[in-house]
């Protein structure tokens, strides 16, 4: 009964990760949203 559980949770716990990684990636694909690079990064890239 408990590797059942334990099963069932890992189960529940992968759905709910892959659901979140597929609403950020349609949040960001809806909005377009790409953010702007800090100065301070551009001066070490550059």
């Amino acid at each position: 009964m408990n590797k059942i559980k334990c099963l069932l949770f890992l189960g529940v716990l992968t759905v709910v990760t892959l659901l979140a990684n597929i609403t950020a990636a349609g949040a960001c694909g809806v909005f377009h949203y790409q953010p702007e690079l800090p100065d301070a990064l551009a001066k070490k890239y550059d």
